[in-house]
């Protein structure tokens, strides 16, 4: 009994052993996989037909040339109308930017701010160039003075000048000029 109870015991350390000492093999990264460059407190200027439109500074960007995607962290962005005269300026924790293509999306506390005073916060945003908005679906608060307005989604113009909230829209306005009680 003895006996049988040791080669139980042996046969069972020898199975845990070999378990234990399985190679593991180490990830695949492949080159498209690897970052171009990282850099950080960089900038990133984006023109459309050589007027700076867009200047997006980070505190660390993560590039991916073959994919023409950018990571960024820590987003600060300035934006500017057709003349170069500047209208905006964003901030969010994270993003990602298609230079090539110009377009961007941010996530995580997004504000934006207008040269005249409105304000949009939201979780995301995105940059869309095909159609020249600024679009998200998730929750929007703007804000301008006393007026707020909320809702979810939103479609607006890269001066926030004309703004379309998607649905379930509330709002307290407060600032009624003359020329909008007509």
């Amino acid at each position: 009994m003895k006996t049988i109870s040791s080669i139980i015991l042996t046969l069972l350390s020898l199975l845990f052993l070999a378990c234990s000492i399985e190679e593991t093999q180490p990830p695949q990264v492949t080159s498209q996989d690897t970052p171009d460059q990282i850099l950080e407190n960089s900038t990133i200027v984006l023109t459309i037909g050589g007027i700076k439109s867009t200047v997006i500074k980070a505190n660390y960007l993560i590039k991916y040339e073959k994919k023409d995607i950018t990571l960024a962290r820590v987003i600060q962005a300035d934006f500017f109308d057709k003349e170069g005269k500047h209208t905006s300026v964003l901030t969010a924790d994270s993003g990602f930017i298609h230079e090539q293509r110009q377009d961007m999306e941010v996530l995580g506390n997004v504000l934006v701010v207008t040269d005249d005073g409105l304000k949009l916060e939201t979780s995301s945003l995105r940059w869309d160039p095909k159609i020249n908005k600024i679009v998200t679906d998730a929750f929007v608060k703007i804000t301008k003075k006393n007026d707020i307005i909320t809702g979810y989604g939103l479609e607006t113009d890269s001066e926030l000048k004309n703004i379309k909230v998607k649905k379930n829209v509330k709002g307290q306005l407060e600032e009624l000029t003359t020329e909008q009680e007509k």
